[in-house]
């Protein structure tokens, strides 16, 4: 064999394996499957998007799991936001307003949580409690340990607020001097008043309120039927001890309750004596309950004036015991609300999620960098 026939037997190529010498690659010309860069960008900015998303959960995943002692709730809400560690475990003290507390459940199971706000606090702290059964150590306590965030970041909060602003109220009390010197101050306009918690009200002019009057002359007592078979048998028993039967009723299945009244120099006798008759015989104050427009209320010589269908019915200050109304719960728009019992390890799955998304929109994006 020449050379030239050797150097041509060398120069031949090595068949590719399982495909005949000499035969074409059929898929040689078949291009690589590759994404629009549109699909790519749109990926990307959807895991970005879902980032965004769980953000807050994630950056309270990291944070530390011991609690930041704030103390006082109506301190808390005096603060402004900006000013308060948001998405942080705290501890805050303060008293539940249980009479304007709902029970929530958004889940469609039987599993509710309580939510309340707490008292003078100008309706700016709200707590969720924990869900039931509540632990006694925490149902005895009004301390609450949890996650701080704005009530504006709850996902229902705008169903809450309805909910609360229709059909959820709450009873404040206000002291006879402060509501005295408001009227005497805004006569025939809206009043602003302070109520003995600290939280300003609103009262226009026909809101109903409530007035407790003592009555220092008059008691209920409660008389035993073990003892007194027939309301009339209990009757002549106070009147046997020098008693004036003012009111019947208002007893129970168990004893009898009349409003009586004895002369001043016979009261203490009286009593001690009716009070020997049994061992069950009780004696509580007597009130006089009152209610009125705040356009029918009016102040002089330290004292509230009621004008009621054109008479004038004065009452001391010193014979009050309080003035209240019924009002419906406003949540403002800076309002703050706790979780309570939630910590940071409950939301480590968040952590894997983000990571996750992360790592998909860097695909994606070298990706875009593999077809320039």
């Amino acid at each position: 064999m020449s050379d030239n026939e050797s150097q041509k037997v060398f120069d031949i190529p090595d068949p590719v394996p399982g495909q005949r010498p000499g035969a074409e690659d059929e898929f040689a010309h078949v291009p690589s499957p590759r994404r629009h860069p549109a699909i790519a960008l749109s990926a990307t900015a959807l895991a970005l998007f879902l980032i965004y998303q769980v953000r807050s959960d994630f950056m309270f995943a990291l944070s530390s799991a011991t609690p930041i002692e704030l103390g006082d709730a109506r301190k808390v809400a005096a603060t402004k936001a900006t000013d308060l560690p948001l998405n942080r475990v705290v501890r805050v003290s303060g008293l539940a307003d249980r009479e304007s507390g709902v029970l929530v459940d958004t889940q469609g199971s039987w599993q509710f949580n309580q939510f309340f706000r707490l008292l003078g606090t100008e309706s700016g702290l709200y707590i969720r409690r924990v869900s039931n059964p509540i632990p006694v150590e925490l149902a005895q306590k009004d301390v609450f340990t949890g996650r701080l965030t704005r009530f504006k970041d709850l996902s229902f909060q705008a169903a809450i607020r309805r909910h609360f602003a229709n059909r959820v109220s709450a009873t404040h009390f206000f002291s006879a001097e402060i509501l005295g010197k408001a009227l005497s101050a805004t006569p025939s306009g809206p009043l602003r008043v302070s109520d003995l918690l600290g939280e300003t009200r609103s009262l226009t002019p026909t809101d109903t309120l409530t007035i407790d009057i003592a009555r220092p002359e008059v008691m209920v007592v409660d008389l035993p039927k073990e003892k007194f078979t027939t309301l009339a048998a209990a009757r002549s028993a106070v009147e046997s001890k020098g008693g004036l039967v003012l009111e019947e009723g208002g007893g129970d299945d168990k004893a009898f309750s009349l409003t009586i009244s004895f002369a001043s120099e016979k009261r203490d006798t009286g009593m001690s004596e009716l009070g020997d008759l049994h061992p069950n015989i009780r004696f509580r104050p007597a009130r006089m309950v009152h209610g009125a427009q705040v356009s029918d209320l009016s102040m002089a010589n330290q004292a509230l004036i009621l004008k009621s269908k054109g008479n004038s019915l004065t009452l001391p200050f010193k014979d009050i015991l309080a003035v209240r109304t019924l009002s419906t719960v406003q949540i403002p728009d800076d309002a703050l609300l706790l979780y309570e019992g939630e910590r940071p390890r409950e939301h480590w799955t968040t952590i894997v999620v983000a990571a996750f998304l992360l790592v998909f929109a860097l695909l994606n994006l070298l990706s875009l960098r593999g077809k320039a």
